[in-house]
This record gives C-alpha cells, sequence and structure tokens, in this order.
C-alpha cells in the first residue's frame, strides 16, 4: 500500500484584525487560485494587488507556511482559512481563504463528500458573512454572504455536482446580496451547464469577464463570480501577473438599489 503525502485537516482558522464595520456600498473585490504560493514572486504580487481592496478570495491557499505572518499580523483584513488536508512532511495545510476589511458576522465551512484521486484529497467550501453599510453612512438591515470555493476535480459529473450542490445550499436560507466566486473547475461543458443552471435558480447573474483561456485549463474558464443583488462596475484581469497558474482578477462592485 502507498502511504499518503496528505493527510485531512478540515478545520478552519481565523487571522489577522479588520479595519471597518461594514462593508458597503462599493466593495472592491480580489479573486485569485495562488497556487499553494509556490511561484517566484508571489508575496510581492499579493501585496500589492490585495491594496485597498474589501474582500479578498484565494484557492489553494496555503497555512503553517513562511507567508503566515502576512495573515496573522496583518491590520487592514480579517483572514478566515478553511483547510481541508495538509502535507505529511511539511505540515503545510491547504484549502480556501477570504479576507476582508470587516469582520465576520459569521462563518462556516462546508468539506466535499468525495475525495479527489490518487492524491485521496477533498476540497472546501467557505461561506462568510458580513454587516452592510449603504451610502449614507448608516448600517442596513441585511448582510453580505460571500461564498468562496474550490470544486472538486478529477472526478465523476456526480461527485462533482455533490460538491456543487453543496456550495449552493450554503445561501438557500439568505435573503440578502450573494456573492460567489472560486475555481470551479469547470473544464467541460457538462459541468459548465450544470452550474449555470444552479446559478439561474438561485437568481444569481455571471459576472461578464474578457479573457483568454488558458491552454492548461484545457481552453475552459475555471475561475468565475456570480452575485446576486449587487451591481458590476468594473473587472480586471491581471494578465501580466504571473506568480500563479492562475490570472487574479479584480472587480468592483456596488450594492444594487
Amino acid at each position: 500500500m502507498i502511504k499518503s503525502r496528505f493527510s485531512r485537516v478540515e478545520s478552519l482558522k481565523v487571522m489577522g484584525s479588520a479595519s471597518k464595520q461594514a462593508i458597503g456600498p462599493d466593495m472592491s473585490v480580489l479573486l485569485w487560485n495562488v497556487f499553494k504560493c509556490k511561484r517566484k514572486g508571489w508575496q510581492s504580487d499579493f501585496t500589492s494587488l490585495i491594496d485597498g481592496k474589501d474582500l479578498i478570495l484565494l484557492q489553494e491557499a496555503i497555512l503553517n507556511s513562511p507567508f503566515d505572518g502576512l495573515f496573522h499580523h496583518s491590520s487592514q483584513h480579517q483572514w478566515i482559512m478553511a483547510s481541508s488536508f495538509k502535507s505529511v512532511k511539511t505540515n503545510i495545510e491547504t484549502g480556501v481563504k477570504t479576507g476582508a476589511n470587516v469582520e465576520a458576522n459569521r462563518h462556516f465551512f462546508s468539506v466535499s463528500a468525495h475525495s479527489e484521486p490518487i492524491s485521496n484529497t477533498k476540497k472546501m467550501v467557505l461561506a462568510t458573512e458580513y454587516p452592510l453599510m449603504n451610502m449614507g453612512g448608516s448600517f442596513i438591515e441585511s448582510s453580505l454572504l460571500v461564498i468562496n470555493t474550490h470544486m472538486i476535480n478529477f472526478v465523476s459529473f456526480e461527485k462533482f455536482r455533490a460538491h456543487l450542490d453543496q456550495a449552493f445550499q450554503a445561501f438557500e436560507h439568505h435573503n440578502g446580496p450573494i456573492l460567489l466566486a472560486g475555481d470551479f473547475n469547470t473544464w467541460n461543458g457538462k459541468r459548465m451547464a450544470y452550474f449555470d443552471e444552479m446559478a439561474k435558480s438561485c437568481l444569481l447573474k455571471e459576472v461578464p469577464i474578457m479573457r483568454q483561456p488558458k491552454l492548461g485549463h484545457l481552453l475552459r474558464h475555471l475561475d468565475h463570480i456570480y452575485c446576486r443583488g449587487l451591481d458590476v462596475l468594473d473587472v480586471k484581469v491581471h494578465t501580466d501577473i504571473h506568480s500563479s497558474d492562475h490570472h487574479p482578477i479584480s472587480l468592483s462592485l456596488r450594492l444594487a438599489e
């Protein structure tokens, strides 16, 4: 029997401190699969990209690494990481991580029911909820729910569908604005069609992103952003950033009237 290189963690950790009391009505967001921070220049790109961002959603984020200080000692963002597995050799945990300049009212995670082959690792859905402010600077009754996810890969469509259903179940009782984003591993038409079907049933609209598909991603777009109750003001794909196998995506949003 081959000994696994990874072991399950399935835990949540909160780091850093938020600098504001509420998000809105305008918000600046960064979405990025950081490729486990393995490439040269990642730290300088990251610190530049998160400057001025209200929300940061990372996939293939890591913990117990030399980069931990960026998150533990942050005075601008509260960071919440949901780890799904760790390296047996290095003890480095991998998962999804959400940063916000506002402290979360609530947070929870959901790990995939199935594992990916070979590595025998699972993927994670992280949900965080934040207080909102209107144009006049007053708190409003509804809250923003952010779903950050990295979908399971290299499995049958049925197992992919089961994990995607988990992501959508995370906000089935939420009546306020929603931001759903991440690396959804939508590398074939069947996966993408089911994704679109679920999004429409929940009244989510996909954020249009102009970009060139990558050969390494089977010429399919894997990173997607969907929202409800939010207007899209601007979207930018940072094609000049090469410190990951995914380009970072920045967007500006505004609470819908």
